[in-house]
């Protein structure tokens, strides 16, 4: 989940629409992955003017609600995992484009592996992600939802 804090809010610009707000920071209170979205739309339905704006989606629920609302003129056009050094086995933070988000079923609850480019697969909960058996609930080959479990 992001935050922010009252001291990080920024004057309105009249160039801006009124029922925005603009922060000069978040912060995350949690060490957890999220996403950097890229979702464009036609301006005023017109193919030839193609607009992009960037969200910042701290759970895999808020992705998929992002993506389910797609339309032909509004669409998401990139996803991009954004992962702690604990999860993705390195000393630091990385956003590497995701390939597919799975849907693992498990005792604890909800819980998501991630295929990002290249094929590796992370998991919050398996060390081994090699393995894992679930549901591909989004990926970029079909921006869709396929039915058969994947492993």
């Amino acid at each position: 989940m992001f935050e922010t804090y009252e001291a990080a809010r920024l004057p309105a610009l009249p160039s801006f629409e009124r029922d925005t707000t603009r922060w000069a920071f978040i912060a995350q209170a949690a060490n957890r992955e999220w996403f950097y979205v890229t979702h464009q739309y036609f301006q005023d339905g017109d193919p030839e003017c193609v607009c992009s704006q960037q969200f910042m989606i701290p759970d895999a629920i808020g992705l998929m609600s992002l993506i389910q609302s797609s339309t032909d003129c509004a669409f998401v056009s990139e996803v991009q995992l954004v992962s702690p050094g604990w999860l993705n086995a390195s000393e630091g933070w990385r956003m590497e484009p995701l390939n597919r988000l799975i849907y693992v079923p498990s005792e604890e609850g909800r819980s998501y592996a991630y295929e990002v480019a290249g094929g590796t697969i992370y998991s919050s909960r398996f060390a081994d992600a090699k393995g894992i058996v679930g549901k591909t609930i989004w990926s970029v080959a079909t921006g869709g939802v396929p039915d058969e479990p994947t492993s």
